[in-house]
Parts: structure tokens; C-alpha cells; sequence
């Protein structure tokens, strides 16, 4: 990830590398990709929205946008 550190130390990543992250993870988490992580989420699709696996791409989801 080239992402820059930020003065606090945050590292920032600009659109293109944030949907990679988000991308990979869904992959790792879900096998699937980050869009149709999205387009699934947004139909209601997922038997067990409680998973934590769902759960924590539905919080990283703003990356993936």
C-alpha cells in the first residue's frame, strides 16, 4: 500500500488504493469481490448480516465507494 503518512501518523490512502483495501479484504474475508460485496449488502443478500466477517466490510465499506 504507497498510502502517506499524515503528521499524526496516519497512514492516508487516496480513492484508488482505499477500494484495493476493500477489494482485498472481501476477497480474503468473503471470496468475492469488493462490488459485489456492496451490491449484495445493499440488497439485503447476506443470510447472516451479524457475521463478523459482514460486519466488519460493512463498516470498511465506505472505502470500497
Amino acid at each position: 500500500m504507497a498510502g502517506k503518512h499524515g503528521k499524526n501518523g496516519v497512514l492516508k490512502l487516496n480513492k484508488e488504493e482505499s477500494r484495493k483495501l476493500f477489494d482485498r479484504s472481501a476477497r480474503r474475508s468473503l471470496n468475492m469481490s469488493g462490488e459485489e460485496f456492496i451490491r449484495r449488502w445493499e440488497k439485503g443478500a447476506f443470510k447472516n448480516p451479524e457475521h463478523p466477517a459482514v460486519m466488519r466490510l460493512a463498516m470498511l465499506m465506505p472505502l470500497g465507494r
